[in-house]
């Protein structure tokens, strides 16, 4: 889910294309005799200057409407700027972390159309003992866990730069940052909400959209349908909306799109305990957000549990930060054996790589048949009595998981002095970073594809008129035609509605506040 501090720093725009002059129009005509003609004929007159203006026309549109709808890592030609190379910052990681489980949620929600045995545990009925299903490996495709993740990181993200204020002592700083961040995230999150749910009608109405978990019903008119897309539009921007911890909002024009409300719930909770906290001394306002997060919790609201999380992890990160700078903390260093000291970084790789595979094992803790999954069948009996439900009995590991995973993440050291984080290198890649870009606009479009491109594809290889061969080579090719264009969607949709919600809500906040 997008971020504050993302969207000040990474709200990248369209590139702008240089103009040149174009060449006269290259036609030739056939030679005529001086004896017919002296002159050009009005007939030359006016071909030569349509062929000119149809010459300037083509090179318009390919030097201005071709290189805006290819996606923004292509070069096309000398003139067309690539894009520019991402600027890292202390948080960078957890960007690529969210355009990776951003793009596990498409694969999450592709796959299992396809496969819907993948669903299950390994072993758990007859029939799924698939390597795919084993419990790790199948992270590619655990989207529920990739939901927790993206909580967890707009907890850290979001409270990052407030808690950097706070313990600077920068209250008039801490005052606009909240006051700009909660007022401009509802056009943060629902501006490119709105424009995905309008696409998905006209899809719907046009017949495109077929096969989804939710269906729009289709009324009797455009303007009808316009008015039930406006109310569902209404409903889920509503952040108390699905207050119970186990109740989901499903909006029929994007079934995925039930997390909004919560990011949206999630993030002005965030913003009001950094304003309850801020004139808290450090290890007091440690204590009270580790109570904040054991409270939601224990009340079952994970999801608030999830961004509290991020926030109190975030405050661990300064003050590990500091404590790595006291003197008392390097006075207390004479006493750690000399062989403890030397191998600090080795003994933290393999405490931070361990935490990595626990918390991978529980975010992959299966939607289906967990109880009697090996391995995961135990895990149930060690659940709290409030997440006893089949479906909170997951989403309490999955939120394990994630907690586990970011906290391993900022705890992970480097290889060598100076350099990256060893667990952080993948998440800081260009591709992770480049996701981390489009990883909110393919997180709402990504069903557009799926259910109008993709379901067709599905119906074309269905498994009763196929072999299985046949269908694994279907699976193939519907998997890179769908990938082409789920990609190529959101970088679209990023660059033209993504990044301009984040122009747009700047500009409104700029001109509704005082200096």
């Amino acid at each position: 889910m997008p971020s504050i501090e993302d969207e000040e720093q990474n709200a990248l725009l369209l590139e702008d294309f240089d103009q040149v002059k174009d060449s006269p129009s290259s036609l030739s005509h056939p030679e005529r005799s001086d004896d017919f003609i002296r002159g050009p004929s009005i007939d030359d007159a006016i071909l030569g200057k349509s062929s000119g203006l149809l010459s300037k026309s083509w090179h318009f549109t390919w030097r201005s409407i071709i290189p805006a709808l290819a996606p923004s890592f292509l070069p096309l030609g000398q003139d067309h700027e690539p894009q520019k190379k991402r600027k890292l910052h202390p948080t960078s990681y957890l960007d690529g972390l969210r355009g990776v489980a951003a793009f596990f949620v498409y694969v999450h929600h592709f796959i299992l159309v396809w496969f819907p045995t993948l669903s299950h545990g390994y072993n758990s009925i007859p029939g799924t003992t698939s390597i795919f299903q084993a419990p790790i490996i199948r992270i590619i495709y655990a989207g529920r866990g990739m939901v927790t993740i993206f909580f967890v990181f707009s907890g850290y993200v979001l409270s990052y730069k407030a808690l950097r204020q706070i313990r600077k002592g920068d209250y008039e700083g801490l005052l606009n940052t909240l006051a700009s961040a909660t007022f401009r995230r509802m056009l943060r999150l629902f501006l490119p909400i709105a424009a995905s749910t309008f696409l998905c009608m006209l899809f719907a109405r046009w017949g495109w959209y077929v096969g989804a978990p939710t269906n729009p019903g289709i009324t009797p008119t455009f303007f009808a349908q316009v008015r039930d897309w406006w109310l569902h539009l209404v409903a889920i921007s509503n952040p108390t909306e699905g207050i119970n911890g186990e109740s989901i909002y499903a909006d029929p024009y994007g079934f995925q799109l039930w997390t909004i409300p919560r990011e949206f719930r999630g993030s002005l909770v965030i913003y009001l305990s950094l304003l309850g906290l801020a004139k808290t001394a450090q290890l007091q306002r440690a204590i009270l957000e580790a109570g904040l997060v054991a409270y939601t919790f224990w009340v079952g609201q994970w999801d608030l549990g999830l961004f509290l999380s991020g926030l109190m992890l975030a405050e661990m990160q300064f003050i590990r930060e500091d404590l790595a700078c006291a003197p008392l903390f390097t006075n207390l260093g004479r006493f750690v054996p000399s062989a403890v000291q030397r191998n600090k970084n080795t003994l933290l790789h393999a405490l931070t790589f361990v935490m990595v595979v626990v918390a991978i094992h529980f975010l992959t803790f299966p939607d289906l048949s967990a109880s009697s999954t090996p391995g995961y069948s135990h895990m149930i009996s060690w659940t709290p009595p409030l997440y006893g439900s089949v479906n909170l009995t997951q989403r309490f590991w999955l939120c394990l998981g994630s907690i586990i995973l970011v906290l391993a993440l900022c705890l992970s050291p480097p290889i060598q002095h100076g350099s990256t984080p060893l667990l952080q290198k993948v998440f800081n890649h260009p591709f992770s970073q480049y996701l981390a870009n489009i990883s909110y606009a393919l997180y709402v479009t990504h069903a557009l594809v799926l259910w109008s491109v993709g379901g067709r594809l599905l119906s074309h290889w269905n498994v009763a008129r196929v072999t299985s061969g046949q269908y694994i080579i279907g699976f193939l090719i519907s998997a890179v035609i769908n990938s082409i264009l789920c990609f190529w969607m959101s970088d679209l949709f990023w660059r033209g509605v993504d990044a301009k919600s984040v122009e747009f809500a700047k500009w409104v906040t700029d001109w509704c506040f005082i200096e």
